[in-house]
């Protein structure tokens, strides 16, 4: 039933707020719904202009103005999200230190860099940070790319040690095809629908196994809205693992001399057994 796969959801999303979040952080944290990202981005190669959010009341990416070098109309939806990638950002940014760096512009550098103006929005609490791509600090500057990667269908993993596959939804679907090239990695899916937006997410779940090279369970997630519609959606997912090697840096510290390999297990809601993909940087 449609409410139960929400609750576990919901409860899913909780347990990742809270595991982004840390020990010493507020136990019921921020909520999807009153987060708003916008960025406004110009400069570049291509002298880009425009604007996009992250609204998370709807968990959307939607265009704001398109002034140049775009290809969407203010209002178009550029992707749909869910709750815990929405919180996943908003994590990010806060991390990052936009609320301690508010209203600071550290300026521009050569004009082949992207020049970013940023507003956080948590319910009432704002900031705002702009800069360019090599004039911002690291860690904003890491955190913007990952936001601009959302044009580009890029989403981030989610890693919620302390759930399991019984928190997420697991409607059906099939993987036709996945590859991974640096830390992007692409999964080819089908299912059926047609009428309702379609919700994926990747979760790294357990904790790190011990073993050689050391092995993590992900699950491809799939919330269908209960769609009652039966044609035969093709899609192509894409999430971005730089949070999971960093996860494995900060426990392992160093991988030993030479190249460090992740083995991923990747289950997805179709029944089969898990599929093994070697994370190798």
């Amino acid at each position: 039933m449609r409410v139960q796969r929400l609750v576990r959801h919901a409860g899913a999303v909780g347990i990742a707020a809270a595991a982004m979040l840390g020990c010493g952080s507020d136990p019921v944290g921020p909520q999807a719904g009153d987060i708003y990202i916008e960025v406004h981005v110009t400069g570049g190669f291509a002298a880009v202009d425009y604007t996009y959010a992250v609204v998370g009341s709807s968990s959307e990416v939607r265009g704001i103005a398109c002034e140049r070098a775009c290809e969407f109309e203010p209002g178009d939806v550029l992707a749909d999200l869910t709750p815990a990638q929405v919180l996943y950002y908003a994590e990010l940014l806060t991390d990052a230190g936009i609320h301690r760096h508010t209203g600071t512009d550290f300026g521009d550098q050569c004009c082949d860099q992207f020049y970013y103006a940023v507003e956080y929005r948590e319910g009432e609490r704002g900031s705002t940070v702009r800069g360019a791509t090599g004039s911002l600090p690291g860690d904003l500057s890491r955190a913007i790319g990952e936001l601009h990667q959302l044009l580009s269908g890029v989403l981030p993993v989610i890693i919620a040690w302390q759930s399991g596959p019984e928190d997420w939804p697991q409607d059906p679907l099939i993987l036709r095809e996945f590859s991974l090239a640096g830390p992007i990695l692409e999964l080819q899916v089908e299912y059926g629908g047609g009428c309702e937006p379609h919700d994926h997410d990747l979760v790294a779940w357990g904790g790190w196994m011990e073993s050689l090279p050391v092995q993590v369970n992900v699950l491809l997630t799939h919330e269908d809205h209960d769609d009652p519609c039966d044609a035969l959606i093709h899609r192509t997912l894409r999430f971005d693992l730089t949070r999971l090697r960093e996860d494995y840096v900060a426990s392992y510290r160093d991988g030993g001399p030479g190249p460090t390999t992740i083995v991923l297990r990747l289950t997805v809601p179709d029944g089969a057994e898990a599929r093994r993909i070697d994370y190798i940087f």
